[in-house]
């Protein structure tokens, strides 16, 4: 495996892995063969079972994200170096590739920075009864500039969200912290479950680090993906209390703000860190489904 984001040729190859992935000439952004893809595929049907009394299968959204719902979430004030926007030329600039720069414009989409922010904005001006849970899944891109292996420019995020009263997400995303240490522990994986700060809380740090870190709002699952690596967050829970709620007008029927949790998983960091924890040898993993 040889990438862009840090990973030696040599040191790669030790591990075994030169066969995983594909370089794509674009620094963060990877082919990937068809066992790593066996692999992304396994954990993807090991994770609905871990969820399955949420869902049969997650939905899938495009790597598209409406402009619109990006902007009602806050995202691209809070970390605009990050969005991917996507540009177009004037219908008068067809044929003509080499058209001055403003004559591209911006069109009403962006590439999706994170999954969940669709369920949100599905869910939006409404009232909700009781908790709402969802399974999102798809194509991110955020614009990093990153030599650490893993971090990757293009990736695919599983998401499980729950919407509802304060009390029952809290709970929730308690409740999944556990399945997501059982669920590592199952794979043979060594993951560290730290305290982190989580950026839905829009621009200027308005709820402070210390503030989130205090109150417990996102924890990391932590693993090693190379030789390396010192550690790289492969999933996350997260709280966002009643931030995402506000931004897309969702009540409940107390006549409150609705809050928000989502646990997310990161399904190539996730394969890397199992090549990197067993080998390639896949004889020699434990069962993942």
């Amino acid at each position: 495996m040889t990438t862009a984001t840090g990973s030696a040729q040599g040191s790669a190859q030790g591990e075994g892995r030169g066969d995983w992935v594909k370089e794509t000439g674009i620094p963060g952004a990877f082919g990937f063969t068809e066992p790593f893809e066996a692999v992304v595929s396994d954990v993807r049907t090991a994770l609905t079972g871990v969820g399955q009394d949420v869902t049969h299968g997650p939905v899938w959204y495009p790597p598209l994200m409406a402009t619109a719902r990006v902007e009602r979430s806050e995202y691209a004030e809070s970390f605009p170096h990050l969005l991917g926007t996507v540009h177009a030329f004037r219908d008068d600039q067809l044929g003509t590739p080499e058209g001055p720069q403003d004559a591209r414009r911006p069109t009403d989409a962006v590439l999706a920075p994170a999954v969940c922010y669709n369920v949100y904005a599905e869910l939006a001006d409404q009232v909700l009864t009781g908790l709402q849970t969802f399974d999102a899944a798809g194509y991110c891109y955020r614009h990093e500039a990153t030599s650490e292996t893993g971090r990757l420019r293009v990736f695919r995020m599983r998401e499980f969200v729950a919407v509802g009263a304060a009390e029952a997400t809290a709970t929730w995303r308690d409740e999944w912290i556990d399945r997501c240490q059982a669920f590592f522990t199952r794979l043979g994986l060594r993951v560290d479950t730290v305290s982190a700060t989580d950026p839905f809380f829009g621009p200027g740090g308005r709820l402070m680090r210390s503030t989130q870190l205090e109150q417990g709002l996102k924890y990391e699952f932590v693993a090693k993906v190379s030789g390396q690596d010192s550690g790289t967050a492969i999933a996350s829970a997260n709280r966002h209390r009643d931030h995402l709620g506000r931004r897309f007008g969702i009540g409940v029927e107390d006549g409150r703000t609705a809050h928000s949790s989502c646990v997310a998983f990161g399904l190539e960091r996730i394969a890397l860190a199992l090549v990197h924890a067993h080998g390639e040898d896949r004889r020699n993993w434990p069962e993942i489904v």
